[in-house]
């Protein structure tokens, strides 16, 4: 098979859940780039469904399909209600990417029961749904797919003030390390992107935060990472090049786990 093909997801159908996410449109955008019908989902049914539609009028200049949904991925019945609907009208599911995210920065003894289970239903309970969800079509095919998970560094090494995040993005580490183990002989491969300090995330750190500032420092690349980069992984993670490799979390943070 040509190198080149293992790039190439022409006639695939693939679903990114999340796409106010600049890494998630970043995504989407690449799978239309490399072929595949797109199915768009937006968390909340706000001014990020009208991002959305411009996004799936990009795509669509590409020659592909390209449609917009609302996902509530608070509840698992409605992702999967949504799931089922996105398979029905593209034909089939072959790609999912889930990539939910919600930050919270507060000391342990800050932090509300309400903002814990917000943190905790945005950054692992939306991927457990989004995964088992995508599971239950791609089982229906019977041919495999890949599902690629959108998650954080502080997943593996967490921070000051990170506590509740930090936590529920490990969660999410271990959800793509145990269902990986579930699903591989089905042909179902599923791995995650860990982001790291990106140019969207300035409103996350205080300036006059010493412990905060050390995910600025600490990248080796000293710079921000930008939405493009995370684009051509996940399409290498969702072809058929990925082969042998599944229930692998690869970082995209210019090193910055090299010194955080």
């Amino acid at each position: 098979m040509p190198k080149a093909s293992h790039f190439d997801l022409s006639g695939k159908k693939a679903m990114v859940v999340g796409v106010e996410s600049p890494a998630a449109a970043a995504i989407a955008r690449a799978y239309g780039e490399a072929g595949a019908d797109v199915a768009l989902c937006t968390l909340e049914a706000d001014e990020s469904v009208v991002a959305a539609r411009r996004l799936a009028k990009e795509i669509e200049r590409l020659g592909r399909r390209a449609a917009v949904y609302t996902m509530d991925v608070k509840l698992g019945r409605n992702v999967q209600v949504t799931t089922r609907q996105v398979a029905k009208e593209l034909g089939g599911l072959d790609i999912v990417c889930s990539a939910a995210d919600r930050f919270l920065a507060k000391p342990i003894t800050k932090i509300t029961d309400t903002e814990l289970a917000t943190v905790l239903r945005l950054n692992f309970s939306s991927h457990f749904f989004v995964v088992r969800s995508a599971l239950g079509e791609m089982q229906k095919g019977g041919v495999g797919g890949r599902i690629v998970v959108l998650t954080q560094v502080l997943g593996e090494r967490g921070l000051p003030n990170t506590s509740a995040y930090s936590a529920a993005h490990g969660a999410t580490y271990n959800l793509v390390r145990a269902v990986a183990q579930e699903v591989a002989h089905e042909g179902i491969s599923i791995n995650g992107i860990a982001l790291g300090w990106m140019e969207w995330h300035a409103d996350r750190i205080a300036p006059d935060d010493e412990q905060a500032q050390r995910a600025t420092r600490f990248p080796i690349m000293k710079r921000m990472g930008t939405a493009d980069e995370v684009g051509p992984l996940a399409v290498y993670l969702s072809g058929t090049g990925v082969g042998y490799v599944t229930g692998q979390i690869f970082p995209v943070d210019g090193g910055l786990l090299q010194h955080l």
